[in-house]
């Protein structure tokens, strides 16, 4: 009789396969919703006042928004507060990441590496408030949609698997770094048989493929929005 591949095998294969595939997908719809925006034509100025009057002014607002968040800042502190623990804490924590791709591991990356647990707990935090406030506040609760929430758990369930997996369910680090390394190559590794690990990794593929339709987008179309990338026509 023939030798059919266990279910094990199949299982990893199907999992670093569906990896891919999330990937490729969100490397490649964020392209085409880009370009999409950049195809738009924004004929009439409606720039967000005061404006910049030259080039220059421009780009030092857009990058104060994409940044510092400046306009969020003079809305709400503590709002603020939250997204730049958020997303300077999801950064930090990406950055961290690379250690199962890079080998062998960079000195540089084990700064970043020494400092994963506060880049996790600013992560977490700002999660946390962000989910709390919509709760909490009417005005907020009334124009959040479903989505919102949803995003926000989402990303809070892949903060919390990924701490699991450093304090509660530890994994193979180096066989970790084998199966992402060859789902991004496109050479299937055996992925390590730890629970926690497949939860952290189906949550993190879903993010991935609703990221490009969804509203967590929102940091591209900063570049692409005629409020913030127009000069004041009123020169």
């Amino acid at each position: 009789m023939p030798d059919y591949p266990s279910l094990p095998v199949v299982s990893d294969a199907l999992i670093g396969g569906l990896l891919s595939a999330a990937v490729a997908w969100l490397l490649l719809a964020t392209l085409w919703r880009m370009i999409q925006w950049a195809l738009t034509p924004s004929p009439l100025p409606i720039v967000l006042a005061p404006a910049p009057r030259t080039r220059a002014g421009v780009l030092g607002r857009l990058l104060l928004e994409l940044f510092v968040f400046r306009s969020l800042a003079r809305a709400s502190m503590i709002t603020w507060l939250a997204s730049l623990a958020f997303h300077y804490g999801l950064l930090l924590v990406l950055v961290v990441h690379l250690r199962f791709l890079i080998v062998p591991l960079p000195l540089w990356l084990l700064l970043f590496v020494r400092v994963s647990t506060w880049a996790a707990s600013f992560l977490v935090l700002g999660l946390a408030v962000l989910l709390i406030r919509r709760v909490l506040i009417d005005r907020l609760r009334y124009i959040s949609t479903p989505s919102d929430y949803l995003h926000l758990l989402l990303l809070l369930g892949i903060a919390l698997s990924g701490a699991g997996l450093k304090y509660l369910w530890p994994v193979d680090l180096f066989a970790t770094s084998q199966f992402l390394r060859g789902a991004l190559s496109f050479n299937w590794q055996p992925l390590p048989d730890n629970a926690g690990l497949w939860l952290h990794l189906a949550l993190v593929i879903l993010l991935l493929l609703i990221f490009p339709v969804s509203k967590l987008l929102h940091g591209f179309g900063i570049l692409f929005s005629p409020t913030f990338n127009q000069r004041d026509p009123n020169r």
